[in-house]
């Protein structure tokens, strides 16, 4: 799995592999059971069917018991998902080969029930690059090729050859899908790659591709630049914590969508920087304000942790010979004022909080 997925993706394939893990283990859980009700079954071999079974029990617990260490750390899945999953599906591969040895010793035929392995190991195949699966998957045919031909002359080992086969086909089929699955994720998140996760706004990347773009004005009428500062944040974090500032961003964003979402496009810059690029009127500025600021104080009293911004604009029409990016140097210039007299009145120092 690559690192330029996303955390969510990356998530939905990390609970995939837990859960076909956790089937393994239930199965061998079964097959555990089913030594000590009939052991006659496995005649003078219980022994080693049992140990065949713990030992492919064991490496599932550890596996499950790390994926539940490491299910809230999203680098800790890395390393599970990157070296733990190659290492379990070769290791299972190698498991199913010799439990089909061991089944054509004793019974003299070929189980195709023990590839059911083989169909829960492609969650973990996938983690493996395309060639080494590719060997691994004509070793094993090879192996079971041989296993079948020792035990060849019944109908039985003639199904269970085409079972195993048929087995192999699917999940031939199976990898490439799960390949192509991934291909078709990151190139969606290569396009999603203009959105900031945390808000929902769009990103530094989205914002400096359409200030560079002239066209882009054309969105806009009577268009207005705002930039956006949280004030406080880095208090909020030392004091309270990065959860509570974490949910200061987002609350700045909900009022921000709220008071100039419906009339242009909302950027987050930076970890507590904005900018909003909107149509407006002069008269109409300073109600939006009033709205964008009443909203602040509203999330401020439903959360318990002070909310505010400093702003500051550009209308179009007070430089309409300047390049949009020269507008959101002034809008900033603004803003740090408005940043300054803030701090001022609080009696605090700006460059010592942010």
């Amino acid at each position: 799995m690559k690192r330029e997925v996303s955390a969510t993706i990356y998530d939905s394939f990390f609970r995939i592999s837990a859960t076909s893990v956790t089937i393994i283990a239930v199965l061998e859980v079964l097959m555990l059971v089913y030594t000590v009700v009939d052991p006659s079954l496995f005649g003078e071999n219980i022994a080693t069917y049992r140990l065949f079974y713990v030992t492919l029990l064991s490496v599932a617990l550890v596996y499950i018991a790390l994926s539940l260490y490491a299910r809230r750390d999203l680098e800790r899945r890395f390393r599970l998902l990157d070296v733990a999953n190659p290492l379990c599906c070769l290791c299972f591969y190698t498991w199913s080969l010799g439990v089909t040895y061991l089944d054509s010793l004793v019974y003299q035929t070929v189980d195709p029930t023990v590839f059911m392995t083989f169909a829960l190991c492609v969650p973990l195949a996938f983690y493996l690059q395309p060639m080494v699966y590719a060997v691994s998957a004509t070793i094993a045919d090879c192996l079971m090729l041989r296993l079948t031909a020792t035990v060849a002359g019944s109908l039985g080992s003639l199904i269970n050859l085409c079972i195993f086969f048929v087995f192999q086909l699917v999940l031939g089929v199976s990898f490439m899908r799960l390949q192509k699955t991934l291909a078709e994720h990151i190139v969606e998140e290569h396009e999603n790659a203009v959105l900031d996760i945390m808000t929902g706004f769009a990103n530094r990347r989205a914002y400096e591709q359409d200030v560079s773009e002239p066209e882009s004005e054309q969105t806009f009428g009577d268009l207005v630049y705002i930039a956006i500062d949280i004030n406080g944040l880095k208090t909020v974090n030392d004091t309270l914590g990065h959860d509570d500032g974490d949910r200061l961003i987002c609350g700045a964003a909900q009022c921000m969508e709220q008071s100039f979402g419906q009339r242009g496009r909302l950027y987050r810059i930076g970890g507590d920087e904005f900018v909003a690029l909107i149509s407006a009127e002069e008269d109409e500025l300073g109600t939006l304000f009033e709205d964008f600021e009443k909203g602040m104080e509203l999330w401020s009293a439903q959360n318990g942790i002070p909310l505010s911004a400093s702003y500051g604009f550009v209308r179009r029409d007070e430089f309409p010979d300047e390049p949009l990016s020269e507008l959101g140097r002034i809008a900033d210039e603004r803003m740090y004022e408005a940043k300054d007299r803030y701090y001022q009145e609080n009696g605090e120092k700006r460059r010592g909080l942010e």
